[in-house]
């Protein structure tokens, strides 16, 4: 056996006589919790249970006061003292440090998830592993990651938990299942790894190798900065950008990094006459502002080749090639048609919609395939 398989298997049985202890269960059940499949951390190394027992004395706030504790099962400062069922205490703690691993912590300042509402969400998450998270358990649990906990300003038993509103708000989004999110630029990285664990331990399979979470690159986001700063506009450019911020809040889209994409969510959403004209005014207003900002491509629709024989007594064969795209506003079509036929070689693109005629134009120096619109 090599020295950390023995340190390792030390450190379990001192968890679990320290666990024992705690919640008055016996040994070999405390055991069989710490080396659970469950228990071994999915997102991160499995949290030690003698850690747990001390947050409960040590932690700033939750930890024990001169007159006792400070924590129980009903939140902070609940008259309700701990109550353990020796079986399954210890995983669903531990499964509970895992979900809030998934999330990019904030500052205290920033900390706005209520733990109630944040226990109803792992219970929904994590279920049917952990049917039920107590308000208690689920601050002991942020309280041992040292997330930053806040009191709320009613008081109370409940606590403000330091996470990302918006990670949160979509997790609770697809546990919920009512509306599931249709956009995933706020699910937490580590949800896929944990679910697929999950998934995997119910059906007896060994989980895949621990998360490792990689560095996220800056990006640079000027549309989407400009667009969501004019919601603050009393305007339909105004009305227009708070729907766009909205939507992305409530995981309906994904944030517009070009004109193209905020064309996209139009037409994703069937948005009316009205709302395309205030997307289209402010896209024109963001050309007027950045001149040199790429044009705007539309969807894809289709593409045809026929073949066909040389023309005006040319030899050979070739072909005639139609490319068709939505135009901006989804109602007609941009399309590219190429002659590529000895002798008449010939290559075109053109809008065939009145509307979008009279609004867009193609950018200058660019090829038939390479085109891109700009608003008049």
């Amino acid at each position: 056996m090599s020295s950390d398989s023995h340190n390792l298997d030390r450190a379990s049985q001192q968890d679990a006589r320290a666990w024992s202890t705690f919640t008055a269960t016996k040994y070999t059940a405390a055991k069989r919790q710490i080396s659970s499949p469950l228990a071994q951390g999915f997102l991160g190394d499995r949290f030690s249970a003698r850690d747990l027992i001390a947050v409960l004395d040590d932690h700033p706030l939750v930890g024990a006061a001169e007159d006792g504790p400070v924590l129980g099962d009903n939140g902070y400062y609940a008259d309700r003292p701990w109550s353990f069922n020796g079986q399954t205490d210890y995983i669903e703690l531990a499964l509970v440090i895992d979900m809030l691993r998934m999330f990019t912590p904030t500052t205290a300042a920033d900390a706005a998830v209520n733990s109630y509402r944040l226990k109803h969400t792992a219970e929904k998450l994590l279920a049917p592993h952990c049917s039920y998270v107590s308000n208690g358990r689920l601050i002991w649990a942020a309280a041992a990651l040292g997330l930053p906990l806040v009191e709320t300003d009613s008081g109370g038993p409940n606590l403000l938990v330091g996470i990302s509103e918006a990670e949160h708000d979509y997790v609770r989004q697809l546990a919920d299942g009512s509306t599931p999110p249709r956009a995933h630029h706020n699910r937490p990285a580590g949800l896929p790894h944990l679910q697929d664990a999950l998934d995997r331990v119910a059906t007896g399979k060994p989980a895949a190798p621990r998360w490792v979470p990689l560095a996220a690159a800056p990006v640079a986001t000027p549309f989407h900065d400009w667009l969501s700063a004019q919601a603050r506009r009393d305007d339909p450019v105004g009305d227009i950008a708070l729907d766009y911020v909205d939507g992305i809040a409530y995981n309906q889209h994904a944030p517009a990094d070009a004109p193209d994409d905020l064309l996209t969510i139009l037409l994703d959403a069937g948005a009316s006459d009205a709302a395309y004209d205030a997307g289209f005014q402010a896209i024109s207003e963001w050309f007027a502002a950045n001149p040199t900002a790429k044009p705007v491509r539309t969807k894809f629709v289709s593409r045809s080749v026929d073949e066909v024989g040389g023309f005006g007594g040319a030899e050979g064969y070739g072909d005639i090639e139609k490319v068709t795209y939505l135009c901006p506003c989804g109602a007609g079509e941009v399309v590219e048609d190429h002659d590529n036929i000895p002798g008449a070689r010939d290559h075109d693109v053109r809008i065939r919609c009145d509307r979008c005629r009279g609004e867009w134009t193609f950018a200058p120096g660019r090829s038939v395939r390479g085109w891109g619109l700009v608003p008049v």
